[in-house]
């Protein structure tokens, strides 16, 4: 079994040797198990459903829905989720508006623990990681600390694993990315502004260029401009949508049956081009941007703008209702010619997304159900009927246990641990693992402490004498990689 020193979490293989990436500790390929997010120590998921509650995906139904279906309700949930970060504007009263303010409340609202600092501070947050145990007799440390203050970010951390120990420092600005190793001769550093005529693109085979490294870089410095944009697209789009008063239905909300407003608008051809243009003209604002993914894809934005009509063109049209209560989203209907109706209804609780039920006809292929007794909140997820996770958190003690279970393998991850409230944010600590599978591993003091607060500490590199990897010649390069095979050769 092997275990990703910088989560704390252990990965299943099927008979393969694990492989890690040296420049993180992580593994190189992606394996069944759950993976955990080392912020809020919850599972990491897929599905739009779910807000911010812990589980997994839920499978597909079988039925295959229509592309009408498939692009509709991508549109409307990812909105959804992107709403959480941006006010509301324009259109005062109007179907849409109450609509975007019941999607930002229904999401936004309390969780089982607070972890707001994350998104709050998003500019001047500060994460301490530690991890601590043995795998099977090996130690594995990790000591990582990340800082991210206006447009500066950085990483400084320990690591070790079996005999060899990593001390290093990451470093990003407007221009810059620089990275230190204890071991090396020097930091190196990319600028990725700047001309560069060294040899590190002939040594990648052309297949990766300066130009397409310089983009990607720019566009993880800039990110906000972008999320910024395609939320203002996000709300553009949502206001193309023509939304007509339906008839108010009941649905069980906190409790109770409850009657609720409805708005309904048609998903076709001319609506779905209106909320098309708003994300392209979105993504034409990233001139640098746009011109790479047409180089990956080998196709330029208009041709796969006017492909993608074309598809749409032939499907059937969706009706998508949105019934409201008390500012809040109850339900979502999304009726589609052909296709089964699926609802994604909003039950609530202690908070709105406390229960949730995805329904595919008269089949529920997803849920959340959560209950709060005694100060204990506790949630489970099931996926067709059955129970893939659980989740406990003590809100006196602030005890945490959560369990993630495969049916298909039989298996059982559960951590267990703690969550308290610090000046200015959080700490997260799990203590306790568990693993039950055919292939059991020994795991001994295990520890993993997560801590993020307000006030990025963040940690610059001398660039005087360092390694300039635009500009650096092969002989440069090859002494720079045989620095790199020496640090890593104990792994």
């Amino acid at each position: 079994m092997k275990f990703d020193p910088m989560t704390g979490q252990p990965i299943p293989e099927e008979n393969a040797q694990p492989k890690f990436d040296p420049a993180t500790g992580q593994p190189i390929q992606q394996q069944n198990g759950p993976a955990f997010d080392p912020m809020t120590g919850q599972p990491i998921n897929q599905t739009p459903y779910q807000g911010q509650n812990f589980g997994s995906t839920p499978d597909q139904p079988k039925k295959k829905t229509g592309l009408y279906l498939g692009v509709g309700a991508a549109v409307l949930i990812v909105a959804a989720l992107i709403f959480l970060v941006v006010k509301v504007a324009g259109m005062f009263g109007s179907p849409a508006t109450k609509i975007e303010k019941a999607l930002v409340n229904t999401f936004s609202q309390a969780q089982m623990f607070d972890t707001s600092v994350l998104q709050d501070s998003a500019d001047d947050l500060q994460v301490e990681m530690e991890l601590s145990g043995k795998v099977e007799g090996t130690k594995v440390d990790a000591n990582v600390s990340y800082a991210k203050k206006g447009k500066e970010m950085s990483v400084t951390g320990d690591a070790g694993a079996s005999i060899v120990s990593l001390n290093f420092s990451f470093y990003m600005n407007q221009s810059k990315v620089c990275f230190d190793m204890k071991g090396l001769d020097s930091p190196v550093f990319y600028d990725y502004t700047a001309k560069k005529d060294g040899d590190l693109e002939d040594l990648l085979g052309g297949e990766v260029t300066f130009d397409q490294i310089d983009t990607i870089l720019k566009t993880i410095s800039d990110s906000d401009s972008l999320v910024k944009d395609f939320a203002n697209a996000n709300s553009k789009a949502l206001a193309t949508l023509e939304f007509e008063k339906a008839d108010a239905e009941k649905f069980e909300v906190n409790g109770k049956d409850v009657k609720c407003s409805g708005y309904t608008t048609i998903l076709d051809k001319d609506s779905l081009e209106g909320v098309l243009n708003e994300y392209k003209a979105a993504l034409e604002n990233h001139e640098e941007l746009l011109d790479l993914i047409e180089e990956l894809t080998d196709q330029d934005l208009e041709d796969m703008y006017d492909s993608l009509l074309d598809e749409i063109d032939g499907s059937d049209e969706a009706e998508i209702t949105f019934y409201l209560y008390k500012n809040q989203v109850a339900a979502i209907i999304i009726d589609a010619e052909g296709e089964d109706k699926v609802e994604v209804l909003f039950e609530g609780g202690s908070y709105p997304t406390q229960n949730i039920k995805v329904k595919s006809g008269k089949e529920t292929i997803y849920e959340v159900k959560g209950e709060e007794e005694d100060g204990v909140i506790t949630q489970e997820v099931y996926s067709n009927g059955v129970k893939t996770s659980k989740m406990e958190y003590d809100k006196e003690s602030g005890e945490i246990k959560m369990t993630y279970t495969d049916e298909y393998s039989g298996s059982e991850f559960t951590l267990k641990g703690t969550y308290e409230k610090v000046k200015g944010g959080f700490k997260l600590e799990f203590d306790d693992i568990e693993y039950d599978s055919y292939y059991s591993a020994s795991i001994e003091d295990f520890n993993l402490s997560i801590t993020a607060t307000k006030g990025a500490k963040v940690e610059k590199i001398d660039t005087k004498d360092a390694v300039d990897l635009g500009n650096a010649d092969e002989d440069e390069l090859e002494d720079l990689a045989e620095e790199f095979a020496g640090l890593f050769g104990g792994f």
